[in-house]
């Protein structure tokens, strides 16, 4: 391999300095040409020299660059120490040279510094050199950057050599950093200066390298409108906080920072130092916080009582909890500081009905959570205060209050695991008792609060208690009141977690069943509370059969609430057994439900339905082929059309890995029943199964290729004939099915599958329906087609449907064009608003035509999707305005309700436009919205008079200005 000579490198030199583009890919073939051999980096650097050391200062940057970029292109580990030994004093003596070359220098030296072999000693040097002779804040945005990015690399990398320089290194980061301006550069030195002020012992330098980062404290930064990099202000807020909490030392200049903003009238800078105090809390220690507790409380209790401002209260919480969590490490502070909270909160809660006592609660509740000696010290005030307020209330409203706070204080107290009665001074409280002998109200919303308190309390109750309450459930059990009955449900299941036998002997005793020698409604009763504890494994086992046994009965109240207490139970989740295997082997659940004698329009078929799918997706493969080997043969059968279609929904979440026989009866029989069925519901669930069966099989399949061009077959002709129309309609909803099933999956030929169902919207007798039916491809209420069905599901199946449509837009004219922009319409609802955003160049037009048509159903659709467009301000909404803003008054007064609201919604989201835009169809909106103020329906009303009143505070003294 010849090496290339030095008349090659100086002709090229030559010729890339004329243009940068050139000398870009110059350079970066000569570092490929070093990389192999062909050529020497000490060649290469002779050749430079005559360029490096021009009088023009121009030529010298140009021969500078080169090096540097050349460099660049060099892999880490290629140069050896003795040649970057060089190459650091060689840019040590560049980093002197003119203004003009510093760029091309830092260029170099943010290659070198990523070199694997880089001199110990070369950190120390460049840096010395550079804070000699370089003004970081004088240099170009770019090169500061540079600048930084070096620091960063050598702080990742070679932190111990610059230690080396011990303060002249600190003093030099603080010099070159302060006063930078620069979003981009300040997110960058915002992720290195935490490690940097942690690393190196700041010492003398400590408040100047504070002051020196809390000049950006609070942010106070808006983004520029013109694109480019998107940092936001909590970015740079997000990144700055670890700068100023770095060590314990900032704790002397940060806290009375945090006081001082604390006070400001600017919400977002009181944000930002809750949020800091918040992250600096564990930092600074009990011995930053505590000489400022008294302080920091002062100005957190403004926030949070009365607190006004949620958001703003919330955070004031937070920060309470995070310095009560550190002075917790000093029993005495931590004391003193609670006992500053309670000192101003306990006037506040003498009384239920001042309006500082939630606030005050709320604040103490939050103390208690911390830990229990908090928990402690609060319980012994407010325990106190609520039992003896209680004891003289007579008002239902007051009790309520003070019973929902002593729940509050016993769950935390439950989660700290003790008991009231462990705080020596509180020995004397019997809570238990008061709860337990208020059951007797007649007040809805009080006994619920009493009961929610036992059911917390249960551990604390005793035998005697527990029986009195148990007595009490029984009876609340029957009552007409939901929630009632839910909380006693939820009451007996926790109880039954900690005493199954108390309540397994109650279920015995109170709530067998007893058929036909009972009210219908107290059987239903009785079911109810034998779901509530069937959610345990020792008391499940025990009544779930009881449930089953009651799915057959011939009282239809009773079946169906059988049927949908088995629902609520396999489709809850964190049951402490597998349920779906006890009512599978234990109970036969699948035997017995296609035993169930009912038909297409029972009320109970949708709930059968669902509980034999949920038990069969969560059987194991085994337990699956197990259940295809019972019933396949149903399918290939001339069986029941109701017999076939459980089956089928049984068969829907099979795992991929289940073979299902598919043969010329079964394949005929789907066919029937997906075009022939009269009842759409069945005809829906085969479509399903149709196309569970293709998604799941892999296109290769030979079994698989037989069932599509079966169906497509079937299709093709349908659509083709003069058969009945109801028929040609199920087949055009099998078509879409099949297409979905296609498109969910990812198969070979997706266009070709979306091109035969777009070409359908053409079709005069069944296009409008395909339009309607678009959306079922893209449905995210979809129960059929999904991943908990084991269905193979690609994660951008949605978009390429819509790409797919929005490209045929031009093949769509006449009668056909209708259905086109529906079945876009109708995929809009589906398609994530970021697509939609990309598109809307094109979109704009679509949605224009679509509410200029007179159909009722797409204009209401399409004003629902613009409703949520408008809020993106595009530029396509600011120059059709005049457009859009007439259409929308002349659908306010619309023929029906859902589209003069939907425009009125419309015209009120073009209020967040700029006055300059909207002003001008200020009076013209203000004078036609007369009509639909006085509008028959309540609601078209109550729209219109919302968008008049943003509308007449457009461009209004103290009203709606640009946004």
């Amino acid at each position: 391999m010849a090496l290339l000579t030095n008349t090659d490198f100086k002709e090229r030199f030559l010729t890339a300095f004329k243009e940068n583009e050139t000398l870009n890919a110059t350079c970066q073939e000569i570092a490929l040409e070093i990389q192999s051999g062909r050529a020497k980096l000490y060649v290469v650097v002779e050749e430079l020299r005559p360029f490096v050391i021009e009088k023009d200062v121009h030529i010298r940057e140009k021969g500078i660059y080169t090096l540097s970029t050349i460099l660049s292109h060099v892999p880490r580990d290629f140069l050896n120490e003795s040649e970057l030994q060089f190459i650091t004093a060689f840019y040590c003596e560049k980093l002197k040279d003119h203004q003009s070359v510093i760029p091309a220098v830092l260029k170099g030296i943010l290659a070198i510094v990523q070199m694997d072999h880089l001199p110990k000693s070369s950190p120390e040097r460049l840096f010395r050199v550079f804070f000699e002779n370089v003004q970081c804040q004088s240099q170009l945005l770019s090169d500061r950057y540079n600048i930084y990015l070096i620091f960063g690399i050598l702080l990742e990398n070679r932190i111990e050599d610059l230690k080396a320089m011990g303060p002249d290194f600190i003093y030099g980061v603080i010099s070159a950093i302060d006063g930078e301006k620069d979003p981009k550069s300040l997110m960058l030195l915002f992720s290195i200066l935490p490690k940097f002020i942690r690393e190196f012992s700041l010492g003398h330098l400590t408040e100047e390298m504070f002051e020196v980062i809390s000049c950006y404290f609070p942010v106070d930064y808006t983004p520029s409108s013109t694109g480019g990099i998107s940092i936001t202000r909590n970015d740079l807020a997000e990144k700055l906080a670890p700068c100023l909490c770095a060590i314990p030392e900032f704790a002397k200049f940060c806290i009375p920072l945090i006081i001082d903003k604390l006070f400001s009238s600017v919400k977002q800078a009181k944000l930002d130092s809750l949020s800091l105090l918040c992250k600096g809390a564990q930092t600074f220690g009990v011995i930053g916080l505590e000489p400022y507790a008294s302080e920091l409380w002062s100005g957190l209790r403004k926030e949070i009582m009365p607190g006004g401002d949620l958001e703003l209260k919330n955070a004031s919480l937070e920060a309470v909890t995070s310095i009560i969590d550190v002075l917790s490490s000093d029993a005495e502070a931590c004391k003193n500081f609670i006992d500053d909270i309670i000192t101003d909160t306990k006037e506040s809660l003498y009384d239920v009905q001042l309006s500082m006592f939630r606030p005050s609660v709320v604040l103490l509740e939050s103390v208690a959570m911390i830990n229990k000696e908090s928990c402690i010290q609060v319980l012994k005030v407010i325990i106190p205060l609520c039992l003896g307020q209680y004891s003289t209330k007579t008002s239902i409203i007051d009790k309520v209050i003070l019973i929902e706070t002593l729940n509050n204080f016993i769950k935390i107290v439950s989660d700290h695991r003790f008991n009231i009665k462990d705080v020596p001074e509180l020995t004397w409280t019997d809570i238990p008792q008061l709860y337990l002998s208020e059951l007797s109200t007649d007040n809805t919303e009080l006994l619920s609060k009493i009961l929610l308190g036992l059911t917390v309390q249960r551990t604390n109750l005793n035998e005697v208690h527990r029986a009195l309450l148990y007595e009490k459930i029984c009876s609340l059990c029957e009552t007409s009141c939901n929630e009632i009955r839910s909380l006693c449900h939820s009451a007996l299941l926790s109880f039954a977690t900690l005493y199954p036998h108390e309540i397994l002997t109650l279920i015995k005793d109170r709530f067998q069943l007893e058929t036909g020698e009972e009210r219908t409604e107290v059987q239903i009763h009785k079911l109810e509370v034998l779901a509530a504890v069937a959610k345990t494994h020792q008391l499940g086992i025990q009544v779930l059969p009881q449930i089953v046994s009651q799915i057959n009965s011939v009282n239809s109240e009773i079946s169906f609430t059988a049927l949908s207490c088995l629902h609520r139970l396999v489709a809850t989740k964190h049951i402490d057994y597998d349920l779906s295997y006890y009512l599978y082997h234990k109970c036969n659940i699948i035997g017995k439900l296609a035993d169930l004698n009912i038909d297409s329009t029972d009320q109970n078929l949708d709930l059968v339905f669902n509980v034999s799918r949920l038990i069969v997706r969560n059987l194991t493969l085994e337990e699956q082929r197990n259940v295809v080997n019972k019933y396949s043969s149903v399918l290939s059968a001339q069986v029941s059309e109701i017999d076939a279609v459980y089956v089928m929904n049984i068969f829907i979440p099979l795992r991929r890995d289940v073979d299902l026989t598919i043969d010329l009866n079964l394949l005929q029989n789907l066919c029937y029943l997906a075009l022939n069925s009269s009842h759409s519901r069945i005809r829906l669930i085969t479509c399903k199964f149709i196309a569970v069966i293709l998604n799941k099989i892999n296109d290769d399949n030979e079994c698989f290729q037989h069932i599509l061009s079966y169906f497509k077959e079937k299709i093709r002709n349908n659509l083709n004939s003069d058969i009945d129309i109801e028929i040609k309609q199920a087949t055009a909803t099998l078509q879409i099915w099949l297409v979905k099933a296609m498109i969910t999956k990812g198969s070979r030929d997706v266009e070709g599958f979306l091109n035969d169902l777009t070409s359908t919207l053409r079709h005069d007798q069944v296009g409008k329906q395909v339009a309607q039916e678009y959306k079922i491809l893209t449905n995210r209420h979809e129960d059929g087609l999904i991943e908990e069905n084991f269905c193979n599901v690609k994660i951008f199946y949605k978009q390429r449907i819509f790409e797919h449509l929005i490209k045929k837009n031009s093949e769509f004219e006449n009668s056909s064009r209708q259905n086109y922009l529906t079945a876009l319409v109708q995929l809009l609802e589906e398609v994530p608003m970021e697509l939609l955003f990309m598109h809307l160049t094109k979109l704009g037009p679509l949605l224009m035509e679509s509410i200029s048509l007179d159909n009722e159903q797409l204009i209401f659709s399409t004003l629902t999707t613009l409703k949520l467009l408008l809020e993106t301000k595009h530029i396509i909404f600011i120059d059709k305005i005049g457009y859009f803003i007439p259409r929308f008054l002349t659908l306010s007064t619309y023929n029906t309700m859902r589209v003069r609201i939907a425009a009125l919604n419309c015209l009120t989201n073009y209020c967040k436009y700029p006055t300059t835009l909207t002003n001008v169809y200020k009076q013209d909106v203000l004078e036609k919205l007369a009509v639909p103020i006085d509008d028959r329906k309540r609601l078209v009303r109550k729209a219109a008079v919302e968008a008049r009143t943003r509308w007449f505070l457009v461009d209004a003294p103290g009203g709606i200005k640009e946004q």
